[in-house]
């Protein structure tokens, strides 16, 4: 499994699974710190008077597709498996781009565009640009960009299976939640909320699998870099 560029490999996934894991774990906190239960003329007002915290929660946000993008990388192309996906591996690299910018284009806006808009008294068009409204442009990107994920995550994820230890604990969790991806990608397009509603426990399984590659970075560091 290891080679001598492991040493390269295991310090991207090691610093980038433990920034994963900081970014995923802050990221409720102020989300619950940012939330405002109302309708979503309500949730604007609101958010006109003090945008602080949900700023805040939406920089946080904005920080995932980086360091998520570091971590799958690294498992596409700079880790030796028995098996061989060059096939895979590149159109899961390819679809990330996607991923990268329609997700960064959800969450930056809610800290640069949407404030704008509520600060020039646009209420109706800042409705199609708040993330927490469920019919809102800015909504669809982001689960069209998480189906693209889903497909980066089942087209990487693949060769991982066919491994041993966490390396296969690590593949299991990409498909597992690239599956419920593409399901609440599904619930979006046909109108379900139900089926909508997995992409909470598809983004769950991104902690674990942080983890899982944070103690894999760390047992390849121990292995290839001298003491």
């Amino acid at each position: 499994m290891y080679t001598h560029e492991s040493s390269k490999s295991a310090s991207l996934l090691f610093f980038g699974g433990a920034a994963l894991v900081l970014v995923i774990v802050l990221w409720p906190v102020f989300m619950a710190a940012s939330h405002f239960d109302g309708t979503i003329e309500e949730q604007l007002e609101f958010l006109t008077a003090d945008p602080t915290m949900y700023i805040i929660n939406f920089f946080i946000a904005s920080l995932i597709a980086p360091v998520f993008l570091v971590a799958m990388l690294t498992l596409a192309f700079f880790i030796e498996t028995g098996r061989k996906t060059p096939f895979l591996n590149i159109l899961g690299v390819v679809s990330l781009a996607p991923y990268f910018v329609l997700v960064t284009i959800a969450y930056t806006s809610q800290y640069i565009f949407l404030p704008t808009l509520l600060h020039g008294n646009n209420l109706e068009f800042a409705q199609l640009w708040l993330f927490d409204n469920p019919d809102s442009l800015i909504y669809y990107l982001n689960q069209l960009g998480y189906m693209f994920l889903a497909i980066a995550m089942c087209c990487i994820g693949w060769k991982y299976l066919f491994e041993k230890g966490l390396f296969r604990f690590a593949g299991i969790l990409l498909w597992a939640s690239g599956v419920l991806s593409a399901v609440a990608f599904l619930g979006l397009v046909i109108g379900s909320p139900i089926l909508n509603a997995a992409t909470f426990l598809s983004g769950f399984l991104i902690l674990p699998f942080a983890v899982i590659v944070t103690v894999i970075g760390w047992r390849m560091r121990k292995y290839v870099l001298p003491a």
